[in-house]
């Protein structure tokens, strides 16, 4: 196909904007939509005081055979929301620091950047092994056991639960103050609000500060009993925002001796393809043999793909019954000189995405770091700080990329939509920016097509307008209000000398907010079995439904 560069173009009366190809057999943008949109539950406020976002939604997943939601609040509760009466319930509560009553002593959930209860998933058994996973961050600097607290919830036993050490991760002059924590249960009855069973401890992963943590967590919804991708786990990693500084910790998405930057591939279940896997250090898991860097001496054998910022979420595009394919929503840089780049990427296994040295269609200048690049725009086989192999490798090309500051600056996770209900949506891949609440579609044949080799190849995209960033912030202003008064603003601690400032505190960074209201939509997307859209909103607390696009 003939090769596009993506502008943007205002289409007047309609104020949407429309991603076009420059050239005249490039691929035609999607057609302008507009979606009204309605309440489906104010989620109950966790707020700690007025500065605070109501209600931190992150995740909303529907459970396997019920009529009900999953959905999270960052700030520690997981609830159980039925889909008809609208009515959520706590299922589990993951914040037992300081006075806490939920479940883990060491829970922390600053409000800055990702944090608290991170991601969720339902095992491909589910419905007859009552078997889910969540991630969740834990403050390495807490003087509290880690571990699950006892005593907390009747039902559960705590038997089967050891912490495990965290996996390393290059923190050059810094020191680590986050883990990630993989966590396996079983419910022994997935009919009611209660849970009853054991949590199990998969795997830690440790983490340099709140930036782009261990974020998401997914099966493969196509595989079957006795395929080679059954039960297998896919879990996402930023890079800790590493791949902006300029010590040796810029190498970390490009080093396979970690997880930073990488989509891994891991089996849950030790009873799992024990043919063909073998038992993880921690002994909490099985990786499969037939992972890309399995046999790579030095490199992390979990690791799937790499060479990403922050692949915050991820879903499938179900093309058939046998048939998906692995998408990955990175969230780029901010700002700055050259242009930084939201994108989606294709996941492809063994993939070198190729940040820092590229984001979306163009790439970074050169640095004393990663010395020069070569002409042919190929990288090194990066093991270590240290270790270089001589194969070189292939940086894999984004599918589609949008201007940060243009559309907003983080995108939101998305879903390939394949309902019957919003026919125009139809096999057509829907995300959103986290930051202005705007929400766009674009053909999945035009991702795929636009994944060719050539950076500057992009799928055109078009957004659907709503006014949500409007009603946000009017219901925001509504729901803060109903919060405690807020405390006074943090004295903030330069850092030392030579030393990169540390990521914002909650209290500040909630300070801030509450200084130029209204705060960003902070939105994510999610759908149903059913066709619906859902639209959370952190800002407010609110979930809404699509009611029509037209």
């Amino acid at each position: 196909m003939a090769k596009s560069r993506l502008v943007n173009r205002v289409v007047w009366g309609l104020g949407l904007t429309v991603a076009v190809a420059t050239t005249a057999a490039a691929q035609t943008a999607p057609k302008a939509l507009t979606a009204r949109l309605s309440d489906f539950v104010e989620m109950p406020l966790t707020g700690h005081d007025a500065r605070s976002q109501p209600a931190r939604i992150n995740f909303l997943v529907e459970e396997p055979g019920q009529n009900r939601l999953f959905v999270s609040d960052s700030s520690g509760p997981l609830y159980i929301l039925d889909k008809k009466t609208h009515q959520p319930v706590v299922y589990l509560d993951f914040d037992g620091s300081g006075n806490g009553k939920g479940l883990f002593p060491r829970f922390i959930a600053d409000f800055s950047f990702a944090s608290g209860l991170l991601g969720f998933t339902f095992d491909p058994d589910y419905a007859r092994n009552g078997i889910f996973y969540t991630l969740h961050l834990e403050d390495v600097a807490s003087t509290a056991p880690a571990g699950l607290k006892g005593g907390v919830m009747a039902g559960l036993d705590t038997s089967k639960y050891t912490p495990t050490k965290g996996v390393f991760t290059p923190s050059g002059p810094a020191a680590i103050t986050r883990e990630a924590v993989l966590v396996e249960w079983t419910d022994k009855n997935i009919k009611d609000t209660k849970f009853e069973g054991t949590a199990r401890e998969i795997l830690r992963v440790q983490l340099l500060n709140g930036i782009h943590p261990t974020d998401d967590v997914t099966f493969n919804p196509t595989a079957r009993r006795g395929d080679a991708d059954w039960r297998v786990l896919y879990v996402s990693t930023g890079d800790g925002g590493t791949g902006e500084l300029t010590d040796v910790r810029r190498l970390n998405p490009q080093r396979l001796d970690h997880f930073g930057g990488k989509i891994i591939r891991i089996v849950p279940d030790l009873k799992e393809h024990v043919a063909n896997s073998e038992v993880s250090e921690n002994g909490q898991y099985r990786i499969p043999r037939d992972n890309p860097f399995f046999a790579t001496p030095g490199a992390r054998k979990e690791i799937w793909a790499y060479g990403m910022r922050n692949p915050h979420r991820m879903t499938w595009d179900v093309e058939s019954p046998r048939q998906a394919n692995l998408l990955a929503f990175v969230i780029g840089a901010n700002g700055g000189n050259p242009v930084r780049y939201e994108t989606i990427d294709i996941i492809k296994r063994g993939a070198n995405y190729g940040y820092p040295l590229r984001e979306g269609p163009e790439f970074r200048a050169e640095s004393p770091i990663y010395g020069p690049l070569a002409a042919d725009k190929t990288l090194p086989l990066r093991i270590s700080d240290t270790v270089v192999m001589n194969d070189r490798v292939p940086m894999q090309d984004s599918a589609l990329a949008y201007k940060t500051s243009v559309e907003g600056n983080a995108i939101a996770g998305g879903f390939v939509y394949r309902g019957k209900k919003w026919p125009a949506l139809q096999s057509c891949v829907v995300f959103g920016d986290i930051t202005s609440g705007r929400i766009f579609y674009a053909k999945v044949a035009d991702l795929v097509s636009a994944t060719d080799g050539d950076p500057t190849t992009l799928a055109p995209y078009t957004e659907i307008k709503t006014d949500l960033p409007q009603i946000a912030a009017e219901r925001a202003k509504i729901r803060v209000a109903a919060l405690p008064p807020a405390a006074a603003p943090p004295t903030a601690t330069p850092p030392a000398a030579g030393t990169p400032a540390a990521p914002p505190s909650a209290a500040a960074a909630a300070f801030r907010a509450a200084r130029s209201f209204p705060p960003r939509t902070d939105m994510r997307l999610a759908t149903d079995s059913d066709g619906e859209i859902y639209v959370m909103t952190k800002s407010d607390g609110v979930i809404r439904r699509i009611e029509s696009i037209q």
